[in-house]
């Protein structure tokens, strides 16, 4: 079975996440390759000008100060890189056609790792909850993982001016668990559906500031419209009930009158959002992303 990398943080609610994300934007430093002296004068020019001469007469990225964005390297830049180039080289990956997966073999596993769950839940129903499990009152479910290589293809299509196939992709995916069934609809659903819709979409564009401001491109889907929130137009969407969705961990059921997303704990009470960036699921962004859930996951 095709394991890959993930991390899960459960939280409290998708209105609580957008705060913490709003004060985790504002607090997160990035590392700058500028020596402390000159990161300060940016930060003096920037509070100074108003926004639409920092864009005009400043750089884009503050790293890459000087003329045709280029920037200065640190002093243990080439220390780093020798470093990296010693811990990396590996022999050039093959791919094997005959054991390569399938789509079918994608959709089977994730089944699979669905009823192993239900089934371990069923047989050890006394026993201590499994790691990363929620807890009573934490009905939010923030999973980070990386995209395998054959999976990029299929989301292509979202971001025509990229390279997913030759980039890191890490993909974010956001469910908060509803108080109304998702599988019906009425004015009950449609409202909750606005509220959280609001609430992720303010999460996603601190997330994507923080990222962006550290180098890494990062877009999310906006869930009323299914396609990408920054990015340019495009006839590509991606709704929760895609079924691409089965390749990041949920179930997509075929009703005959509509399609259903079931989540593995919640069923059809879940709301469905995600966020790509090509920042790895090590960078200190995302690591730090991740642990601040945690710690409003033990404070509350």
């Amino acid at each position: 079975m095709l394991k890959v990398p993930r991390v899960v943080a459960y939280s409290s609610s998708l209105k609580l996440f957008a705060q913490n994300v709003r004060t985790f934007s504002s607090k997160l430093s990035v590392e700058s390759a500028l020596p402390p002296s000159l990161v300060e004068e940016q930060m003096n020019t920037e509070k100074q000008l108003p926004g639409r001469e920092i864009s005009l007469m400043g750089p884009i990225d503050f790293r890459a100060p000087l003329p045709g964005n280029v920037g200065i390297a640190p002093q243990n830049f080439y220390s780093r890189v020798n470093e990296i180039e010693a811990t990396t080289k590996t022999e050039p990956f093959k791919i094997d056609v005959l054991t390569r997966e399938l789509p079918e073999d994608r959709n089977r596993n994730v089944l699979l790792q669905f009823f192993n769950l239900q089934t371990a839940q069923q047989e050890f129903p006394g026993s201590s909850k499994p790691e990363n499990s929620p807890a009573p009152g934490e009905v939010l479910e923030f999973i980070a993982q990386d995209c395998p290589t054959l999976m990029k293809k299929d989301f292509q299509d979202l971001f025509p001016g990229r390279d997913l196939q030759n980039d890191n992709l890490t993909v974010l995916t956001i469910c908060q668990r509803t108080k109304n069934d998702m599988s019906i609809w009425n004015e009950d659903v449609e409202s909750e559906r606005e509220e959280l819709t609001e609430h992720f979409v303010s999460a996603a564009q601190d997330i994507c500031e923080v990222l962006k401001k550290a180098g890494y491109w990062a877009d999310f889907i906006d869930p009323s419209s299914g396609k990408p929130y920054l990015g340019p137009n495009t006839n590509a969407t991606l709704f929760e009930t895609d079924e691409r969705y089965r390749h990041l961990g949920f179930t997509i059921e075929d009703l005959g009158c509509c399609k259903v997303v079931f989540h593995h704990l919640w069923n059809t009470h879940a709301f469905v959002c995600c966020l790509f960036t090509n920042a790895p699921l090590e960078s200190p962004e995302v690591e730090s992303l991740l642990q601040k859930q945690q710690q409003m996951k033990k404070s509350n």
